[in-house]
């Protein structure tokens, strides 16, 4: 088994910029995902504009998103690059996020996942929701050289669903117990474990991630419930949402305001299959999953800062 990577543990925030690398392509060898990560920034193209047509305010650095999924759109490399390090300059936690995740999927960049690990880090240290997650599930994929110690490490960082014997008694906080509590696991019982945080942890980047968003630009809250069956490689997404008032300055009329807050939340749901069967591309199944594993996740779906 190999050790937690010591990248894990540095406290150091590296001021990373893009380059000029700015051919648009898909990281070398994520073929089996780049078709649903696309898909993944389509609906976020779409939410903008959502959102835009509403006029729903936005934050500095989500006008700086907006920049950037705007020109990936367009196949705009050198503007999102452009867009990106100015967000980058400013430390915003959101462009850090997508910073990473273009570094992890080599899209405007070549692919560099020590590169995305580090932004990611410096999200998860600025509190951004869903990017701990993030690390749990890109440690047990090809591009984090399929790294199950490291993957269930921030699986219980993230507080990512689990299944019971999944959560070492040491806590994460003791590098050196916890890594001893894995080696003292049951032949094979890494390998399940890792693979059901990675499921687990790919559908809850999405949900911590987008939720606040939905629930500020479109008053949609509630919580979205996921079942995730090991065993027979299956995961059921309920949605629990309830709309509530919309408020601001919107141009749109009443009509218009609820077909674009239905549309974000189809457009959520989608996300979060997406997610869900993207995992079962991005991850393998070990041959030997318990069949009575049954792993069950609430998300709620609030805006940031609003009391749970």
């Amino acid at each position: 088994m190999r050790t937690l990577p010591c990248s894990l543990f540095f406290s150091a925030l590296l001021t990373l910029a893009f380059g000029h690398e700015v051919a648009f392509a898909q990281a070398t060898g994520s073929d089996r995902t780049s078709n649903v990560n696309e898909a993944l920034r389509d609906l976020d193209k779409q939410n903008s504009d959502s959102r835009a047509r509403m006029a729903v305010p936005l934050t500095e650095a989500e006008k700086v998103v907006q920049q950037v999924t705007a020109a990936l759109a367009k196949r705009d490399c050198p503007g999102a690059v452009a867009a990106l390090n100015a967000g980058l300059g400013k430390g915003y936690p959101e462009v850090v996020t997508l910073a990473g995740a273009l570094y992890e999927e080599g899209v405007c960049v070549k692919p560099n996942w020590d590169r995305a690990v580090s932004l990611y880090q410096r999200a998860v240290n600025a509190g951004h929701p869903g990017v701990a997650a993030r690390l749990a599930a890109g440690y047990a994929s090809a591009q984090g050289g399929r790294d199950k110690a490291a993957a269930v490490w921030w699986a219980v960082r993230a507080q990512t669903a689990l299944p019971a014997v999944c959560k070492p008694a040491a806590s994460s906080d003791d590098t050196d117990r916890f890594i001893a509590a894995l080696q003292a696991w049951p032949a094979g019982q890494l390998d399940t474990c890792a693979y059901a945080a990675a499921i687990m942890a790919n559908i809850q980047a999405e949900a911590e991630g987008e939720g606040p968003s939905l629930a500020t630009s479109f008053a949609l809250v509630g919580k979205i419930r996921v079942v995730f069956v090991p065993h027979e490689g299956s995961v059921e997404i309920v949605d629990e949402l309830t709309e509530g008032a919309v408020t601001g300055n919107l141009s749109a009329d009443a009509v218009a305001v609820q077909t674009e807050r239905r549309n974000a939340r189809k457009n959520f749901m989608a996300g979060l299959r997406l997610r869900a069967d993207m995992g079962f591309k991005r991850f393998e199944k070990p041959s030997a999953v318990p069949a009575d594993w049954r792993v069950e996740a609430a998300y709620d779906v609030r805006a940031a800062g609003a009391a749970r």
